[in-house]
Parts: structure tokens; C-alpha cells; sequence
């Protein structure tokens, strides 16, 4: 049965899309791994990273939780390997409707359902925000990866994605464990970034990962041309960091 992560923080601008398909791409390309990525925030930016013309697809994750297309018709193969169900902002104006379902909340988990003895990891995008699909994406998850970005607000946010967990826990009765906590856009010249890390090491303990994923120029280049880092610039210190993620990740599976 595959390992689900739900990739999530309440903060934008940590690298969590980011996150989402180098680790995705490094997964299939390292470990061999049968991986989907399940983008399940409306930007779609895990889904276009990925060369997926986002604006274009005529079925999206929307349609599969309407229950409308079947999830079939909507999973997108890519050149990287990686499996996706796409979305686009037109996710976002079925909020409303979606909410008001009974079952609500299990809606991304029974659907993704009949397909995970299909792969080995399932990574799930989330929105910034604590709303109907972070909490579909949470309860579908075995466990959470949660990218913090090397920022003072970045800190203050991480009280929020713990209550947004014991939520989960408590009232949803999902059991949904903390698979690592990762720094990002780490930049070494700069005091607060160590600051950062040293204060969340201090209350995440061994729950940190040790890759640490640096503020690069190349990361950021590398969607703009539909590929991950890795075969954006294989040399870089954004592939060497996340590479050495992905060891982490496939040895907690």
C-alpha cells in the first residue's frame, strides 16, 4: 500500500509545491518508486512544474470528488514518470459546494481509494490554508511533511499548523503522525535563517530532517522550463539538497 504525505503548511512561499515534485521526481528517479502526485491546491503549481498546461485539461481533481469524471480520466502520466491529478483555479470555486457534502472530509480518500496499490508514495499538495481541501488532503495522509521557510513569520506559523493537526486528531479521530519538518529557502549569509533553524530544531527535535533546502535561483528557474531540479541543474545545491531528502523520505516509508 503506498505511503501518503500530505505536504503541508498554512503559510505561502515556503517551497511546498516546490517540495512536492523534486521529491516526486527524485522518488522515481533515485528509488525507482511508483509515485502520484495528488494536487489538491487550486493553484496548480505542483501540476504545471510538472509540464502539465494546467489551463488547458479538459478534467481536473474537481471533477473526481463531484464524483462527475471518473479519477481515470483525469490522472496524467508525465515525462518525469510521475503520476498526476491535476487542478487549476477552477478548484477553488467548487469550495462552497464541496463543503456543504456529507462525508465532506474523506472525499480525496475515497476516491484516491481504488488506485494505491498502483504506487508507493502518493504526495499530496496542499493549499495554504486550513480549509476543506488541506483537511481532505490531511485525512487521506498517512503523515505530513511540513516545509518551513527560513522567515520569522515562517516560525510564528508553525503554532497554527499544530492546531491545525490536533484538529485533525481529536475531532476528525485521524491519527495523522509529523513524517519530518524541513527548512527551506535556507540562506547562510543571512543571520535569521540560522536563527530560524536552531529555534525549530529546538522544538522539533528528531522530527527535523537534516536536508536542508537553500534559497537558489535554480530551484525557481526550473518550473519555468517544466522540469525538476534535478534535470534542470543535477550539480546544483538545491539538487544535492534535495536529493538527499528524498534518501530521508524513502527510508521512513
Amino acid at each position: 500500500m503506498a505511503r501518503k504525505l500530505a505536504v503541508f503548511n498554512m503559510k505561502g512561499g515556503v517551497a511546498k509545491s516546490t517540495t512536492v515534485y523534486n521529491l516526486a521526481v527524485g522518488l522515481v528517479k533515485f528509488k525507482k518508486q511508483r509515485v502520484l502526485i495528488v494536487d489538491i491546491d487550486p493553484q496548480g503549481n505542483a501540476s504545471a512544474a510538472l509540464g502539465i498546461p494546467i489551463w488547458q485539461i479538459d478534467f481536473q481533481l474537481k471533477d473526481v470528488l463531484q464524483h462527475k469524471t471518473p479519477l481515470e480520466q483525469v490522472l496524467v502520466s508525465t515525462d518525469s514518470g510521475v503520476d498526476v491529478l491535476p487542478s487549476n483555479l477552477f478548484l477553488a470555486e467548487e469550495e462552497i459546494p464541496i463543503s456543504g457534502r456529507p462525508g465532506r472530509e474523506l472525499l480525496l480518500r475515497k476516491a484516491i481509494a481504488p488506485i494505491l496499490d498502483k504506487y508507493d508514495f502518493v504526495l499530496i499538495d496542499c493549499p495554504p490554508n486550513i480549509g476543506v481541501f488541506s483537511i481532505n488532503a490531511l485525512m487521506a495522509s498517512d503523515a505530513v511533511l511540513i516545509p518551513v521557510d527560513m522567515s520569522y513569520l515562517g516560525l510564528l506559523g508553525v503554532q497554527g499548523i499544530e492546531r491545525a493537526l490536533t484538529l485533525v486528531r481529536e475531532q476528525l479521530e485521524h491519527p495523522i503522525e509529523i513524517a519530518g519538518v524541513l527548512a527551506t529557502r535556507y540562506d547562510r549569509r543571512n543571520n535569521l535563517s540560522k536563527e530560524v533553524f536552531d529555534a525549530l530544531t529546538n522544538h522539533f527535535g528528531d522530527k527535523m530532517f537534516t536536508s536542508v533546502i537553500p534559497e537558489s535561483v535554480r530551484i525557481r528557474e526550473a518550473p519555468s522550463h517544466g522540469q525538476s531540479i534535478f534535470d534542470y541543474d543535477k550539480d546544483s545545491a538545491g539538487a544535492l539538497a534535495y536529493s538527499q531528502l528524498v534518501d530521508e523520505v524513502y527510508k521512513c516509508q
